[in-house]
């Protein structure tokens, strides 16, 4: 879920001149930003993930303003996944209609991994799981508890688990601050332009009748609550959840965001993430939009990945935060597919490791 090049014109000259500088102290930066031994690099990757493959097919499931190619597409994700021997179908929704209508689309999609699946030998095409970011986790929340496939079996019945990442479970402030100022009157015209903009990376059909506004309420903080209230969580389907944290200044993971993130953070040497990893475009993004995503500056803000907020992304089981901004979350950074330069988070091993924890996990619930 982001905003894009739409919603970046109507809140970044605002929203911009809120940033802080950056505080921190160089010295401190270029004392343990050097060459690290073999031991702390084995601290920073972990142990290579191992398991076997998942015994279902794997649904990528993708956000706001994204395809299954774009910049906010998971970043090399299925390709390694594949490699591990999973099943991996990556779904392509509308980027920018509502929640009931991207469902429809993934619905189809959940349809097309089973069959792939049953071309698969050892591949259980019964269920699958979905593995969401973002505004896809609400997409994949609805496909369980309202839809049907075209046999008549809800989807209840065919998704064993839906993992998400930094999925707006209860709305994003930034949402709700550009329907604030997004006049009813320019919705036929904004609209015309998205869909001319997705035409550009996804497929015509779903580039048709996109609809702004539609998108935006459902990722707000104003919908939330009610649509919570309407898609319930399906018995025998297990929910878990990540959420990302950056910041603007901080090099460092403090005691306020453990808290947020109940006491599980996955770090290295308790290094934070920062907003400056990206092309210049992106990294405006999210240094203009997270004061607005944690409604406040700083240590007044509350912890948030640029883009949805800690408490939003909790659903489910919550396993926890790792630093990394919306955008590494998929992997989206310049220069690199391996760990971030200074975090090291790697995304590519994360995901490896949620997936191979995927058929066990599900049985635990």
């Amino acid at each position: 879920m982001n905003l894009g090049r739409l919603g970046r014109a109507l809140f970044a000259a605002s929203a911009i001149a809120m940033i802080p500088g950056c505080a921190a102290d160089d010295s401190e930066q270029e004392e343990e930003d050097g060459v690290e031994s073999a031991e702390d690099m084995l601290a920073t990757i972990g142990e290579e993930p191992r398991g076997a493959p998942s015994r279902h097919a794997i649904v990528l499931a993708h956000g706001f303003d994204a395809s299954d190619t774009n910049r906010w597409s998971f970043n090399g994700v299925a390709e390694a996944l594949e490699r591990d021997g999973h099943v991996v179908h990556s779904a392509r929704v509308q980027p920018y209609r509502g929640v009931p209508d991207r469902a429809e689309e993934l619905a189809r999609h959940v349809d097309l991994a089973r069959a792939e699946c049953k071309t698969r030998p050892g591949c259980d095409a019964s269920k699958v799981h979905i593995l969401a970011h973002s505004m896809g986790g609400l997409d994949s929340r609805y496909v369980v508890a309202k839809l049907s496939d075209p046999g008549g079996v809800p989807y209840s019945k065919l998704v064993a688990s839906v993992t998400t990442i930094s999925s707006p479970h209860r709305g994003t402030a930034i949402a709700d601050k550009v329907l604030a100022i997004l006049p009813g009157a320019a919705d036929p015209v904004i609209n015309t332009l998205a869909g001319l903009w997705a035409r550009t990376f996804t497929d015509r059909d779903l580039a048709e009748g996109s609809d702004l506004r539609a998108a935006l309420v459902g990722i707000s903080e104003a919908n939330s609550a009610s649509f919570n209230s309407e898609v319930k969580n399906a018995p025998g389907v297990y929910y878990q959840s990540w959420a990302g944290i950056t910041s603007h200044v901080d090099f460092h993971i403090d005691r306020r965001e453990i808290e947020a993130c109940d006491g599980k953070v996955e770090s290295y040497k308790n290094r934070h993430d920062r907003m400056f990893d990206h092309d210049p475009v992106s990294s405006a993004q999210l240094q203009a939009s997270a004061p607005i995503v944690g409604h406040g500056l700083g240590g007044a803000a509350d912890p948030n990945d640029g883009m949805v907020t800690v408490e939003s992304a909790k659903w489910g089981v919550f396993r926890g935060c790792f630093p990394a901004d919306h955008m590494d979350e998929v992997g989206q950074r310049i220069g690199s597919d391996g760990p971030a330069k200074w975090s090291r988070f790697d995304h590519i091993r994360f995901y490896r490791r949620v997936a191979f924890e995927l058929d066990a996990a599900s049985g635990r619930r």
